[in-house]
């Protein structure tokens, strides 16, 4: 038998009844997700992600390890552990969501109007599989069965073509009643499941496209409470104690985070423990259901 469904618990999230009033009354006050953005920006020195990566493709695999499947596993592994992270606010509700996913969008090919296609992939956070196992593989599978299908649409991109090939009047009461039942959280799990905005964190990696941004706007439909935005790597000077300059090589990072799910404070020590785990990336070899000592790790990298 089943665990019995508890109340306002919904398929996707449960329903947060401890909330700090104050923030429970500013989800009325404040209007929406998109009226709630705060932007944060930061460095991760690339050294250590760049000596793991040639590491792991020193065996010649199939499908090559990258800086970005080590920042996913970075980020999914944080947010285990930062778990408002993982809230999101619906019909003015907090909600804590049932698991942890990402959403990316991967091209065929890196040119105009080249095809499109959805990577959407959850992490379990109990697995004995280590997070970057988990990542590497989903990825791997996920993109090569988009270059191989002759099916150019995921999941996702069907679902949207069946709505918008309906007729004019039937497509407006259709995506009326979409956005009504989003707003009770009573999507269609097919639905809610291919979406991008109904998971933990959308990342869009500017960088391997050689383009650099700090900012990408929430959707007001959907849960999705974190945008990232991994930027372009450049070289900056860093002034050593000796007057002496060294050229380092940085990898920018880019949230848009809805600022009512948590406080600065909050927002601020999980950027820390992000960038232990990106700086410390062998970590995410460990299992994922392994307790590891990261305020520890944060102290000896000085970022405490």
């Amino acid at each position: 038998m089943g665990q019995k469904k508890q109340k306002g618990e919904k398929y996707d999230a449960w329903l947060l009844k401890d909330v700090d009033p104050i923030q429970d009354f500013m989800t009325g006050l404040l209007g929406n997700r998109a009226d709630n953005e705060a932007v944060c920006k930061f460095d991760v020195e690339m050294a250590p992600l760049i000596d793991f990566v040639n590491r792991k493709n020193e065996a010649g695999p199939d499908f090559k390890y990258t800086f970005y499947q080590v920042f996913c596993a970075a980020l999914v592994r944080t947010i285990a552990e930062r778990p408002r992270m993982n809230y999101f606010i619906r019909n003015y509700h907090y909600y804590e969501r049932k698991w942890i996913s990402i959403s990316t969008v991967v091209k065929k090919q890196k040119k105009d109007g080249a095809e499109e296609g959805l990577l959407i992939i959850k992490y379990d956070k109990e697995s004995d599989k280590s997070p970057l196992e988990q990542l590497y593989s989903k990825i791997r599978a996920q993109v090569m069965e988009i270059r191989k299908s002759k099916d150019s649409m995921d999941d996702t991109t069907k679902i949207m073509k069946k709505i918008t090939s309906l007729p004019g009047p039937i497509y407006k009461l259709v995506m009326k009643a979409i956005l009504r039942m989003d707003r009770k959280g009573n999507l269609f799990k097919d639905f809610a499941d291919a979406s991008p905005y109904s998971q933990t964190c959308f990342i869009s990696n500017l960088g391997s496209i050689k383009m650099d941004a700090d900012y990408h706007h929430l959707s007001n439909f959907g849960s999705n409470s974190l945008f990232a935005i991994i930027g372009l790597k450049e070289k900056k000077p860093v002034y050593n104690d000796d007057g002496t300059v060294t050229m380092k090589e940085y990898l920018p990072v880019s949230f848009t985070i809805d600022e009512r799910i948590a406080d600065g404070v909050y927002f601020n020590n999980t950027i820390k423990v992000l960038k232990a785990y990106l700086l410390r990336p062998e970590l995410l070899e460990l299992p994922a259901n392994q307790s590891i000592d990261i305020r520890a790790v944060e102290e000896e990298l000085g970022l405490l």
